[in-house]
């Protein structure tokens, strides 16, 4: 069962984290600001919860290399997003806020975080030429155009 604990602080995390097989035993244990992590045969180690927020998404991003993105022409803001490995499909949504899909890992997100991006939204990100989702929210802010203090010159004829 995924918790706001577990959708971060993963063993399956911390092994890609320490660039371990992904059968490898492994436990963790959760600390003021870092994870411990034991290997079986070695020694524990610790790893900074940032580092764990980082991969949060730096693999979702490199997940969503792979996926195919349709713009759809029936409903405005509206793509498909396809895994042809997996055969399945999602649909994401493109609103001022953010990317909104139809995926468990979004929903997950907005249920333990308030805010998030899957996969499928930073492949749906990339399409529309932004790196990353804070590039995208901020190139949706309208920066107001200062009004001039005076009125233009009059020009004698």
């Amino acid at each position: 069962m995924v918790n706001a604990f577990n959708i971060v602080y993963s063993a399956a995390a911390a092994r890609r984290l320490l660039g371990l097989k992904s059968s490898a035993p492994v436990e963790i244990k959760d600390f003021k600001s870092v994870i411990w992590v034991w290997v079986k045969g070695q020694r524990p180690t610790f790893i900074s919860k940032a580092a764990f927020k980082q991969h949060f998404a730096d693999w979702r991003k490199a997940q969503s290399k792979g996926l195919k993105v349709t713009e759809r022409l029936d409903i405005a803001n509206h793509y498909t997003v396809r895994n042809l490995h997996k055969d399945t499909a999602y649909v994401v949504e493109k609103r001022p806020d953010g990317v909104f899909c139809t995926c468990d890992d979004l929903n997950n997100q907005l249920e333990f975080f308030g805010r998030g991006c899957c996969k499928h939204g930073y492949a749906v990100l990339a399409h529309l030429g932004f790196a990353s989702l804070s590039d995208y929210l901020n190139a949706q802010k309208v920066i107001p155009i200062r009004k001039v203090a005076e009125a233009p010159a009059a020009y004698a004829a």
